[in-house]
């Protein structure tokens, strides 16, 4: 059983998960931005800056011309000048743009690793083309210092100058580069910044649903509270038929269930008290119109034999006044017997509580009326298992329930069938059944049986089976009926076992025994 407060927490769990999710993406997506960022400040930018530098405006060449028009000590003056001029600054730029290369390459990816790693060959192919230029310049500047033919001084310039254009093409093809991925760069930055608003926003708004949504399902599992508040305050106000409705597998559908449990319970127990005191006072009335009733009974009976006395003694005389006080006798017994069932029921006389066998209880019984039995032509099936525990109670009352049982099952079976008695072990106690092959009872009748006043006979009082169910829970048992119309009905009494009889072995399988 999962538990309400971890499926909370694991709702909350997924919710803060979600807005976690769009902090890291938040935080890798400006990490990225921000190392491009950073690529583009601390390298392509000197880069860009170093090639610009690397552009000679004041070639030696020119220079060299120049100075050739010069008079000798001019000449001599100015040359160690020009020779200082470039070289120092040149391979200070490049190699300080093969050191902001080589510290690009460490920030980049796979492209700006490439990229720069054509830079820096670029720029090695520069530091190349510049010692060579180097050479031909300070070749150039000796000419010019010893004062060599202008025809070899022409040829050197324009082979220095050849040199020149060469290293003025490198660094604009290199300026061209750097310009470009600069560019790329800047272009893919502002990309990058416009995705990752748009993914933040994006997966922010799904983390809120998602937030949403936990917050719902979380209502959702504690909505049972607000039911089983509503059902107690049904039950307060009386309504003990309120039952809880909560769907699931944890605490909270446990409690639902005890608390519809409870109310059952609590309705049951409401209409059991109601039964008692319905039947306490039917009982006071009845052993109050009984009492009033039978006395005028008796003087009616006695009369009405000592007139059919009388009308005897008349010689030829008065038949049907004779079968009037014959039949007003019938009807004296009948109200008599009537009597004494109210009274029987109203008194609920009680003999002290002994122990008793259930078959050696219901064998007695069966054979007491096997004739009557016998000339209702019912069959009667004796099912009773070896080892039953013995049962502890009023052995008149237990006798008077099996007996009312017994007769009702003859009356239901008017033109014969089969009666079938049980006593067999059930978990910790007895369990006895009477089973009949009449009529059977219909589903609406069944479940007001056992009310007092009830009945499917004619003629019938409705207290039998009050008294049945009556005796049964005062020997702490239980009564149920089954049955269908057509297919007979069957009444099960389930009652304790005497205490020193609980441990008895289990007993084997159940023997039949038939008579008719």
């Amino acid at each position: 059983m999962r538990r309400v407060a971890t499926k909370i927490f694991l709702t909350f769990a997924v919710a803060l998960a979600a807005f976690g999710l769009v902090a890291a993406l938040a935080v890798v997506r400006l990490q990225d931005l921000g190392r491009d960022l950073k690529l583009l400040t601390t390298g392509y930018f000197p880069l860009g800056r170093i090639a610009t530098q690397l552009e000679v405006k004041d070639w030696i060449a020119s220079r060299a011309l120049e100075l050739r028009d010069l008079d000798p000590a001019a000449r001599r003056a100015y040359l160690p000048v020009v020779r200082a001029h470039f070289p120092a600054l040149v391979r200070e730029k490049l190699d300080e743009g093969r050191r902001v290369a080589r510290a690009a390459a460490a920030l980049g990816g796979e492209e700006d690793v490439r990229v720069l790693a054509e830079v820096s060959a670029r720029l090695d192919a520069l530091g190349t083309r510049w010692m060579q230029y180097d050479t031909a310049s300070n070749a150039l500047l000796d000419l010019l210092e010893r004062g060599g033919p202008p025809e070899l001084l022409e040829a050197r310039a324009q082979e220095t100058r050849q040199l020149e254009k060469s290293l003025s093409l490198d660094v604009k093809l290199l300026q061209a580069q750097l310009e470009s991925r600069i560019a790329d760069q800047v272009r893919a930055a502002g990309a990058a910044e416009s995705r990752t608003v748009v993914l933040i926003i994006l997966y922010s708004a799904i983390a809120l649903m998602v937030g949403v949504a936990s917050a719902l399902f979380a209502r959702r599992l504690l909505s049972p509270i607000e039911r089983l508040t509503e059902g107690v305050k049904a039950i307060a106000a009386g309504d003990l038929s309120r039952q809880v409705e909560a769907p699931g597998n944890d605490e909270l559908t446990l409690l639902a269930r005890e608390f519809n449990a409870m109310a059952a319970s609590l309705l049951s127990q409401q209409r059991e008290l109601r039964r008692a005191e319905r039947l306490a006072a039917v009982g006071r009335i009845s052993a109050q119109i009984t009492h009033e009733v039978r006395n005028p009974l008796n003087a009616i009976g006695l009369n009405a034999e000592l007139l059919a006395e009388e009308l005897e003694a008349v010689p030829g005389g008065a038949p049907e006044a004779r079968a009037l006080c014959a039949a007003i006798s019938r009807e004296v017994d009948r109200l008599n017997a009537l009597t004494e069932e109210y009274l029987r029921f109203a008194r609920a006389p009680r003999s002290p509580a002994g122990r008793h066998e259930p078959g050696e209880l219901i064998g007695t019984l069966l054979d007491f009326l096997a004739p009557e039995l016998a000339a209702a032509r019912i069959e009667v099936r004796r099912e009773f298992q070896p080892g039953v525990p013995a049962i502890r109670g009023d052995e008149a009352r237990l006798r008077a329930v099996l007996l009312n049982l017994v007769r009702n099952a003859r009356e239901a079976m008017a033109g014969g069938g089969t009666l079938t008695v049980a006593a067999r072990r059930a978990g910790g106690g007895v369990e006895l059944e009477v089973r009949d092959t009449g009529a059977g009872i219909s589903p609406e009748a069944l479940p007001r049986l056992f009310d007092p006043f009830y009945s499917t006979k004619e003629r019938g009082t409705g207290l039998g089976l009050a008294f049945v169910q009556e005796v049964v829970q005062e020997h702490g048992g239980t009564v149920r009926c089954d049955g269908a119309p057509g297919r007979g009905a069957t009444f099960t009494i389930r009652l304790p076992a005497a205490p020193d009889e609980r441990a008895a072995a289990p007993a084997p399988a159940l023997h039949a025994q038939v008579t008719q």
